[in-house]
């Protein structure tokens, strides 16, 4: 028995083309307006938005805010205490979010600042002691001083110069 395909036509194709194309037009019809910070998120996801949906819809007018706007006095004076009680408000209330650190981590972190500044300032000294004993055997004239300051300043230099090859900076 052999097997026939039944072929449809221009006009079913059409039509079904064009039904389906009603069916999305009243999908998106339907579908809220999407604010721009999440058509953005889902931007980044690669969900992106076509046609009707992706339209932004604008107002003739702007947006009323949420909470009404508390009267301000014209007298400076009472104008600027309000401005320093709202901002010591405001200081309260952000101090309130934030987390404090336990003692114990207020003594280890105080340790660990405590290591590495001690430790940065006897490297420095030890480095301004070297500048400086080599600074005065030059001033004498020895002339193994010259030459080892020379070779510091090319090899520092060059360790500058090439640090990103060398140590793979981003």
């Amino acid at each position: 028995m052999a097997r026939t395909a039944a072929r449809r036509s221009e006009t079913e194709d059409e039509e079904l083309i064009e039904t389906e194309l009603d069916d999305q037009a009243k999908a998106q019809a339907a579908a809220p307006p999407i604010s721009d910070s999440r058509r953005r998120r889902q931007a980044k996801r690669g969900i992106v938005e076509t046609g009707a949906s992706a339209a932004v819809t604008r107002k003739d007018r702007p947006t009323p805010s949420q909470r009404a706007e508390a009267p301000r006095s014209r007298n400076f004076v009472v104008r600027f205490v309000q401005n320093v009680r709202e901002y010591f408000h405001e200081v309260q209330v952000e101090l309130r979010k934030v987390a404090w650190p336990s003692r114990e981590e207020v003594n280890r972190l105080t340790r660990i600042v405590l290591i590495v500044t001690i430790a940065s300032s006897i490297f420095l000294g030890a480095v301004s002691f070297v500048f400086g004993f080599l600074t005065t055997q030059i001033a004498e004239g020895a002339s193994i001083a010259t030459i080892l300051t020379l070779a510091m300043v090319v090899v520092v230099a060059g360790l500058w110069l090439f640090r990103d090859r060398l140590f793979g900076a981003e």
